[in-house]
């Protein structure tokens, strides 16, 4: 067999590099995202009986920000959509100005 892989690498060599990538990785068995659901090809209803209800995790109590705080936080949000406006103003005035005196001209 005579390719450009045999002719550039040896095959123990590539064996221990798809070794190496084997023993890397071990699967714990948790399901991160369940992905039997209806109308994908596979889907099986016996499983969807099967699955585990987790009780739900305790709420944490939503803090309150002080007045001061929201504001700092409207004034942020006003300042950086004024830049985003002025900067989209501009681009267009140069795009009008660049039709007018060269494109049109």
């Amino acid at each position: 067999m005579t390719t450009l892989w045999s002719a550039t690498s040896t095959e123990s060599e590539a064996m221990t590099r798809r070794e190496s990538r084997k023993e890397d990785w071990e699967d714990d068995g948790r399901t991160i995202v369940n992905m039997n659901v209806e109308g994908m090809p596979g889907y099986r209803r016996d499983l969807d009986t099967m699955t585990v209800v987790r009780a739900p995790e305790k709420k944490r109590p939503k803090e309150q920000l002080t007045s001061r705080e929201t504001r700092m936080i409207l004034f942020a949000s006003m300042k950086w959509a004024f830049l985003f406006s002025a900067g989209f103003s501009l681009i267009m005035v140069l795009f009008i100005l660049f039709c007018i005196k060269v494109w049109f001209a």
